[in-house]
């Protein structure tokens, strides 16, 4: 649906007149007095000549951002969280272990809600580059934490607090996506960003390539994509700590032949950046793209063959074709990539295949069925009588081995029953395997007196026979 509309809006507001945009701007923007704040801050920005922020002072505000929330972090007591503002996740009782689980992330949750709340005014307010000070901080903060955890509410307090961070920052990138921001503000922000980078983090990939979701928000919106793409190169930071974004400043620029010869230099490495090469390549170059795919396949089957699914068509490349669907067999244990393999496996790629999944009986006696193998679904029913899964396992086969599926069932039935177990659960497990015993041919007859000798059994079961009586086993 988002798909559609989507198509729909570019034809759009691409026919439509200047004077046909400005009458809608203006019926949207009269009475929201957040739209007008954010128009006003926006031409303020977009026509001046912008104005120089010193780094010195941009680092500043990291500091005081770090501080700031190092502070709030530190002051919460994990061996005494606010009891006053805890609010239980769920009704019902709670271990108190998980009491003072939740209490405590409740109350680091609430630093990141005020936090988002900042942000997204600078976002309004045209100051990119103070929301990514501000940004830095935070994760300065998030890293930096020393928080005294006795009573084990975190695994890793750290750990929770970066991805607390990344969320957040998540969601103030959507914040970003849906803004108006001007060139100005947005090459200030980059250029503060990656004059910080070089000074705190020479040499060091991680750190830019983690804010790289920001970055792209940002340049993404710019209209002098080579500009931005300048700062990066004159900093210290490699292209590699951040292909996504050179690849889109390219994309954006217009440097078709310098976006396939970053995106072929950088592929191996960044995920998003292969996916993009391959979609170009599935359009442009179908030999490139099977040797690509082989070698990102390779590289991590359980990933790229849920990547590679929809593309994948045995005209293609046979065992491209062949490799992908067995992995998402592998993986997924689904019936449809079975299928796709079926005729290409041979006698010892059926025994790999089965040797790979025979801890999934379920799946295991689809294989079985597919192929019609009763009798091995009948010996891994004897095998596995007493499995969880036992309805599933025998279904197939209880037509074709009447005799033995309801000689089975009655020794189940009668077997729980004579253990002395008592319970509902029990119960309700004895009607679904009489249900299942109902649909074997030629024992209608045999299925009714063994319900009726067991809704009788001595000493009476009242919970038993209310079970029966539900399912409608007897009448």
């Amino acid at each position: 649906m988002i798909k559609y509309i989507d198509m729909d809006f570019k034809a759009l507001y691409k026919n439509l007149t200047v004077k046909e945009k400005l009458k809608f701007l203006e019926e949207i923007i009269r009475n929201n007095e957040e739209l007008q704040q954010a128009f006003v801050n926006f031409s303020k920005v977009g026509n001046s000549p912008g104005k120089d922020i010193s780094p010195q002072l941009f680092i500043e505000e990291v500091e005081e951002t770090r501080e700031q929330y190092l502070e709030y972090f530190e002051s919460v007591d994990t061996e005494n969280p606010d009891w006053d503002s805890y609010q239980p996740s769920y009704s019902g009782y709670i271990e108190e272990w998980e009491q003072y689980q939740e209490a405590s992330e409740q109350e680091m949750e609430q630093f990141f809600r005020e936090f988002k709340t900042e942000a997204v005014d600078k976002i309004i307010q045209q100051k990119p580059e103070d929301f990514t000070a501000m940004l830095i901080g935070l994760y300065k903060a998030c890293v930096d934490a020393e928080i005294d955890d006795p009573v084990e509410s975190f695994g890793d307090v750290n750990e929770f607090l970066v991805e607390e961070h990344k969320a957040t920052m998540a969601a103030l990138i959507d914040k970003i996506k849906l803004s108006a921001v001007s060139g100005n503000s947005i090459r200030t922000a980059v250029a503060l960003f990656f004059y910080y980078c070089d000074k705190e983090y020479p040499g060091n990939p991680s750190f830019p390539n983690y804010f790289q979701p920001v970055l792209l928000a940002l340049a993404g919106k710019s209209e002098q994509p080579g500009e931005v793409l300048s700062i990066i190169d004159k900093s210290k930071v490699s292209r590699e700590a951040v292909p996504q974004l050179v690849l889109l400043l390219n994309k954006n620029a217009g440097n078709n032949t310098e976006w396939l010869h970053s995106a072929q230099q950088f592929y191996l490495t960044d995920n998003e950046v292969a996916k993009d090469l391959l979609n170009y390549y599935f359009e442009n170059d179908m030999s490139a793209f099977v040797t690509a795919a082989k070698i990102l396949f390779e590289k991590d089957k359980r990933y790229w063959a849920k990547v590679l699914a929809d593309k994948m068509e045995l005209s293609l490349d046979k065992e491209l074709y062949f490799n992908v669907f067995y992995q998402l067999t592998l993986n997924e244990q689904k019936m449809d990539y079975y299928r796709k393999i079926k005729s290409l496996l041979n006698s010892e790629g059926l025994k790999k295949l089965i040797q790979e999944v025979k801890y999934n009986e379920v799946f295991l006696v689809k294989i079985y069925e597919e192929n019609k193998e009763f009798e091995k679904i009948k010996t891994l029913v004897k095998q596995h009588h007493d499995s969880w899964d036992f309805a599933k396992l025998i279904t197939p086969i209880l037509s074709i081995y009447p005799g033995f599926c309801f000689k089975l069932i009655e020794d189940k039935a009668t077997g729980a029953l004579q253990s002395g177990e008592r319970g509902r659960s029990l119960y309700q497990r004895i009607v679904s395997w009489l249900t299942l015993a109902k649909h074997i041919p030629g024992h209608k007859t045999a299925t009714k007196a063994l319900c009726i000798k067991l809704f009788n059994h001595k000493p009476n079961l009242p919970a038993l026979r209310d079970e029966f009586r539900k399912a409608g086993v007897v009448k």
